[in-house]
């Protein structure tokens, strides 16, 4: 099998991705570190992080079924639920804070807002 070379300009270096095409090992390495630098929720991702967000959904669907109470929309029935901050960390929330679940759609209408550069709205 031909070895792939890495994806990035000038590197030349071996793709640590056999078959398919990819960065080598230390721009792979760069990337996660940008990755876990600039994406705030990335760097809370822990397995216990992660196990908290589970419980946090079948808690709700306990309770409430496939249900979505929405954000800026009405309630809805969704199977695909997910936990959220309530107070999102990339605006100065903790990542052990209190959870809530919204449907996928309602969470990323959420983080949009919460990212969004306050002044006037474009027209159109």
């Amino acid at each position: 099998m031909p070895v792939n070379t890495c994806t990035r300009p000038g590197c030349g270096q071996p793709s640590d991705t056999p078959g398919r095409r990819g960065p080598c090992e230390r721009h792979r390495a760069a990337d996660q570190r940008h990755r876990a630098r600039t994406t705030p929720t990335k760097r809370t991702r822990d397995w216990t992080e992660i196990n908290r967000r589970r419980a946090a959904v079948r808690a709700h669907r306990a309770i409430y079924g496939d249900w979505c109470p929405g954000y800026r929309v009405a309630g809805h029935e969704t199977a695909d639920l997910t936990a959220d901050h309530v107070d999102e960390i990339a605006t100065g929330g903790r990542p052990d804070g209190k959870l809530a679940v919204l449907c996928r759609s309602c969470n990323s209408r959420k983080a949009q807002r919460a990212t969004r550069q306050p002044g006037p709205r474009p027209r159109g």
